[in-house]
């Protein structure tokens, strides 16, 4: 496979306005072309995010959405890149997904045994204040 600088010279070549994604020269693939015919560098998304986790140490939700915001979305014209995926993520995909609801069981779960203990607290705080008028009266 022709390295990525050599990919780059070429799509230079027919397209001087194509855009690269500074830092990903690594995930870069190919050439493409869009639907109005220019030439765009074609970088393997799953390489992109197989980088930000390795090298700029990010967890996978950190790199999917680091990924998503900021690099596929921080382009928008005709000239900009395409990112292609072999679905490798899939299978981490799903071990995200079931964290992510283990997580969010796990704060409905610290939720409801803070409100417990505070509930607790104030049982116990009536019962002094009852002790207190009881003594008074």
């Amino acid at each position: 496979m022709a390295k990525s600088k050599d990919i780059k010279k070429i799509i230079k070549e027919l397209n001087p306005k194509a855009i690269f994604i500074k830092g990903f020269d690594k995930a870069l693939y190919g050439t493409g072309k869009t639907i109005g015919g220019q030439t765009v560098a074609v970088y393997n998304c799953d390489e992109c995010l197989e980088m930000l986790i390795n090298e700029h140490d990010m967890d996978e939700i950190e790199a999917w959405e680091h990924f998503n915001n900021t690099v596929v979305s921080g382009v928008s014209n005709e000239n900009k890149p395409i990112f292609v995926s072999d679905w490798r993520w899939v299978v981490n995909i799903d071990q995200i997904l079931e964290d992510i609801k283990m997580d969010k069981q796990q704060a409905l779960d610290n939720i409801l045994d803070q409100f417990i203990e505070n509930f607790e607290m104030e049982e116990e705080d009536f019962e002094e204040d009852l002790e207190d008028l009881e003594d008074i009266t």
